[in-house]
C-alpha cells in the first residue's frame, strides 16, 4: 500500500507565506492594469478601450510567452501535440475572462478594488458551470453564496442606482470566464503536462489579442510610430505591463505550481481570498479609491460568498485524509 508523505509545518508555513506573495502580486495587477489602460488612452485616444485593452494585454502575454522559457525551461521542454490541443481550447476562455477584465478597468467608475472583489466571484461561477456540465446541482454552500454575491456586488459601491455600471458587469462576466477556466483546467492538466499548458495557453492567447486588435474599428490604425513612442515612453505602461508580465504572470504562476500541492485545496482557498483584500489596500493606499462602509459592506458579502461556496455543504474526501 502506497503512503502520502505530510508536509512538515515548516513547510506548510512556506507554502503559505509563499501563496500569500502570489495573492499580493495579483492583487497588485488590478491597480497595474488600470495605471495601463490610462497611459494606453492619453497616447491613443479614450476611445480605443476595447482595442487599447487587447493591446495590453497582447504586450503582456507576448512578454511572458518570451519569459517562460528562459525561468521555466521545463515549460517548453516538456511540450507535445496535446499541450498545444488543449492550450488551444483553454485559452479562449482564458483570454475572454482577461479581455472582460481590463475592458471593466478601463472604466473610470470601477475602482481597482472593486474589480478585485468582482473578479473573486469566480469561486461562485466554478462550481456552477461544473454543477451544469456535470447536470449536478450546486451545493447548499453555493446557493447561499450567490445571495451573499448578489448583496456584494450591488452594494459595494454604494446602494445601486439604476443598476450596476458596465465595468461591473465586464468584470462579473470576466468572473464566470475565469469559472469556466477554472474547470478547463482541472480537466486538461490531467492530460497533459500543467507547465507546457501554461506556455502554449499564453503563446495562443498573445494571438488572440493581436486578431482583436486586427478586427475591432481603428485597433490597428492607431499603431502609428509617434502614437507608440509617446505609449511606450510613458513609466506608467512600461512598469505596469513589465511587473503584469514577470511578476503577476510568470513567477506568480511559478510559485503556485511549486507551492500549492504543499497545501490542502481547502488551506490553499482560504489564502486565494486574500487576493482582493490586498488588491483594495493597494488601490486605497496609492489614491485610486477610498475606504467606504459599503466597500466594507460589499467585500465582506463577496468574501462570505467565496468561503460559503467553498466550504458549506461539500462532502468530505473519503478515506479519513486531513
Amino acid at each position: 500500500m502506497e503512503t502520502t508523505s505530510v508536509p512538515s509545518l515548516r513547510t506548510r508555513r512556506i507554502a503559505t507565506l509563499a501563496l500569500t506573495s502570489v495573492c499580493v502580486f495579483w492583487g497588485a495587477t488590478f491597480l497595474l492594469m488600470k495605471l495601463g489602460t490610462r497611459a494606453i488612452s492619453d497616447a491613443m485616444g479614450p476611445d480605443w478601450k476595447v482595442a487599447g485593452g487587447a493591446f495590453f494585454l497582447f504586450v503582456r502575454f507576448a512578454l511572458a510567452s518570451a519569459l517562460m522559457p528562459l525561468l521555466i525551461p521545463a515549460s517548453v521542454k516538456r511540450l507535445s501535440a496535446s499541450a498545444w490541443k488543449y492550450g488551444f481550447g483553454i485559452s479562449l476562455v482564458f483570454s475572454a475572462g482577461f479581455m472582460l477584465q481590463i475592458f471593466g478597468l478601463s472604466q473610470e467608475d470601477l475602482p481597482p478594488g472593486q474589480s478585485a472583489f468582482l473578479t473573486s466571484l469566480y469561486v461562485v461561477s466554478t462550481p456552477i458551470l461544473s454543477a451544469l456540465l456535470l447536470r449536478k446541482a450546486p451545493s447548499a454552500g453555493v446557493l447561499l453564496g450567490l445571495v451573499f454575491a448578489t448583496l456584494g456586488a450591488a452594494f459595494i459601491a454604494g446602494p445601486p442606482k439604476g443598476g450596476l455600471s458596465l465595468g461591473a458587469w465586464a468584470t462579473i462576466g470576466c468572473a464566470v470566464a475565469f469559472g469556466g477556466h477554472i474547470v478547463m483546467t482541472d480537466s486538461y492538466t490531467r492530460k497533459t503536462d500543467p507547465l507546457a499548458l501554461t506556455f502554449t495557453m499564453l503563446v495562443f492567447s498573445t494571438l488572440w489579442m493581436g486578431l482583436i486588435m486586427a478586427v475591432t474599428p481603428q485597433g490597428l490604425s492607431r499603431l502609428q510610430p509617434q502614437s507608440l513612442a509617446a505609449l511606450f515612453g510613458d513609466g506608467r505602461f512600461i512598469v505596469s505591463v513589465t511587473l503584469c508580465a514577470v511578476l503577476a504572470t510568470v513567477i506568480a504562476l511559478s510559485v503556485l505550481n511549486r507551492w500549492q500541492k504543499e497545501l490542502s485545496p481547502s488551506r490553499a482557498a482560504i489564502v486565494y481570498t486574500s487576493e482582493p483584500v490586498f488588491a483594495a489596500l493597494i488601490s486605497i493606499l496609492f489614491g485610486e479609491e477610498h475606504f467606504t462602509g459599503w466597500l466594507f459592506f460589499g467585500a465582506a458579502m463577496i468574501l462570505l460568498a467565496n468561503l460559503s461556496a467553498e466550504f458549506i455543504g461539500r462532502k468530505a474526501p473519503q478515506g479519513g485524509a486531513p
